[in-house]
């Protein structure tokens, strides 16, 4: 009886292998397109014109440090990680939005550039989409949210 059982379940795993042997290309192909859509994702919404081109740098919107251009990618996934983590279990979305808040118009515009290239997604429309700063007690408190709105508002970065 333990010998039938087990012919059983290795006939049952034959089939199987031979289903994939013989779906195998098209299996594989699939994959393929899987992994080539997450990893150009960001550039497809580019692509299409769902992201805006990028902002130009203004005279007198003050000067860019090369340290601060150096580190662009990392302060946009920085303020990625605080703007889409969950407020109860993320920590320093305060701290991000005050130090968005200090740089001058051209260190913004440049975050603003490396955050929507790197994430497909305007800075603006994730400051939207967050509805507490995390700055008051229980982090009910929006308003460095509602001053960041404004100011990028302001420098037409939407």
């Amino acid at each position: 009886m333990a010998v039938t059982a087990a012919t059983a379940i290795w006939r049952a795993g034959s089939g199987a292998t031979g289903f994939f042997q013989k779906s195998a290309p098209w299996i594989g192909l699939a994959l393929l397109a899987l992994a080539l859509w997450w990893f150009f994702r960001p550039y497809f919404r580019v692509l299409f014109g769902l992201v805006p081109e990028d902002a130009n740098l203004q005279t007198g919107g003050g000067d860019v440090p090369a340290d601060f251009y150096l580190q662009r990618k990392n302060t946009a996934k920085r303020l990625h990680d605080t703007l889409t983590g969950n407020a109860l279990t993320s920590s320093g979305r305060c701290q991000a939005l005050y130090d968005a808040l200090q740089w001058n118009d051209n260190q913004l515009r440049v975050i603003h550039n490396a955050y929507k290239n790197t994430h497909g997604d305007t800075l603006h429309s994730a400051v939207s989409a967050t509805y507490t700063d995390d700055c008051s007690f229980l982090g009910m408190s929006d308003g460095l949210n509602t001053t960041l709105l404004q100011k990028l508002n302001t420098l037409g970065l939407t």
